[in-house]
């Protein structure tokens, strides 16, 4: 979130965006993945950041167990959010971004 990423879509994983940097809202060519039961970074942040960017409730996907998303299921919805991420008429906003 706090690089010059250009027109380069972003997944991000849990992301800490609380702990890190100075951004508070997203890109819109952006996708979240995250575990409601992560114990690490509140879940409740990324529906936050969403909230913060203007972004569809669609930009987070909640997946996994844990704050590592290293099962089956989180790789299966990393792969397919990139795919949706390469095909940029599947990413909108409520604000037009």
């Amino acid at each position: 979130m706090n690089i010059d990423s250009g027109d380069t879509p972003l997944l991000l994983l849990c992301p800490a965006w609380r702990n890190w940097g100075t951004s508070k809202t997203l890109k819109a060519n952006s996708v979240i993945l995250h575990s409601h039961q992560d114990d690490v970074i509140p879940f409740a942040d990324s529906k936050e950041l969403v909230s913060n960017s203007g972004l569809k409730p669609e930009t987070l996907i909640e997946v996994g167990h844990d704050h590592r998303l290293a099962d089956q299921e989180p790789l299966k919805a990393m792969l397919a959010a990139c795919e949706r991420l390469d095909n940029p008429e599947d990413i909108h906003t409520s604000k037009g971004q």
